[in-house]
């Protein structure tokens, strides 16, 4: 990160932001990079320590990485988020596995860029998308989870199992489109979307909307975009 006026993204001049990550040499560079922007409000390396640092502040911004010294990025943003559900969070992933990414985004994960390429314009990207309700992944992660796709057998099969419409409501969801969205778009009453729904997630199987999302990806059943929505 690099204390630029023209890397300062507005939305981290406007939110009050924690940060969290196990590199206490990152810690050190995070809290002066903000002497010049909106006040941040924690830094700690540990997940229970960061939790503790939302309780006690209006933080509305979390920057964490996957690595911490005790816990880990996802159960973090998963835990921040039940504790505050208006919460952002951008993920900076010094390790990608697909495991931990897969994670991540159902943690409901804003932002997912890998460490190394902050400096090249993705941080910028990925909190511009957060500020418009949007949930970015930059291309290492993307690669990562294309890659962890490949082979593993169990697309044809799913597909084979969903319905045409299935299929197609699949897409609408992975897409962050609301039943009611879906239903004007494919032409189809609300309740019959519902329905739909309702058996896509046991075919997948899924446990809701948000899981189906993260199978549709891991196996391959709709193409990754580069930028996704929020899902709902």
């Amino acid at each position: 990160m690099q204390k630029t006026s023209q890397q300062i993204h507005p939305l981290l001049r406007r939110s009050r932001t924690v940060v969290a990550t196990a590199d206490r040499v990152l810690i050190t560079s995070w809290v002066g990079w903000f002497d010049c922007l909106g006040p941040l409000v924690g830094a700690a390396t540990g997940e229970d320590e960061t939790l503790s640092c939302l309780k006690s502040s209006n933080a509305d911004l979390l920057i964490c990485t996957d690595l911490l010294e005790s816990g880990n990025g996802p159960s973090l943003v998963r835990k921040a988020k039940q504790l505050k559900p208006d919460l952002k969070a951008l993920m900076l992933i010094q390790r990608p596995l697909l495991r931990t990414l897969l994670d991540a985004i159902e943690a409901h994960c804003d932002g997912l860029c890998a460490h190394e390429l902050v400096g090249s314009g993705t941080l910028l990207a990925a909190l511009s998308a957060i500020e418009s309700d949007g949930t970015y992944l930059d291309s290492v992660v993307a690669g990562v989870l294309r890659h962890g796709r490949l082979g593993n057998g169990k697309s044809s099969r799913q597909i084979d199992n969903l319905s045409l419409r299935e299929g197609d409501v699949l897409r609408g969801i992975c897409k962050g489109m609301s039943n009611q969205n879906i239903a004007d778009e494919l032409y189809l009453s609300i309740d019959t979307v519902k329905s739909h729904v309702h058996n896509l997630l046991q075919k997948l199987p899924a446990r809701d909307r948000t899981h189906a999302v993260v199978v549709a990806f891991r196996d391959g059943l709709v193409e990754l975009p580069q930028r996704l929505p929020r899902w709902q």
